[in-house]
């Protein structure tokens, strides 16, 4: 049995080639939405970790599972963008077939 990834929950290359136009727009606005407030997150999560521990408040048990939490959600949002090409790229070929 494989560990799960963020892989297995975004579409695969070839269901990316079956999308309609409108499913792929849609999967598109998605992908670069989520990956934005993914980002911001991981951007506001540093900002608690650096104001914590200059105040001495950061237990060791905290600061662990903000480090997983970072290293999954850093993850999800590489894996976002790499599907937000691959979804771009399909639309893009569309476009040059029409």
């Amino acid at each position: 049995m494989s560990v799960p990834n963020w892989n297995d929950l975004l579409p695969s290359y070839e269901q990316i080639q079956s999308m309609s136009p409108e499913q792929l727009k849609a999967a598109d606005q998605a992908s670069e939405s989520y990956a934005m407030t993914i980002s911001y997150g991981i951007a506001a999560v540093g900002t608690l970790l650096a104001n914590t521990a200059d105040s001495g408040e950061l237990g060791m048990d905290t600061a662990r599972d903000l480090g997983w939490l970072i290293e999954a959600l850093g993850s999800l949002s590489a894996r976002l963008d790499d599907t937000g090409g691959g979804i771009r790229d399909r639309r893009n070929a569309i476009k040059r077939e029409d």
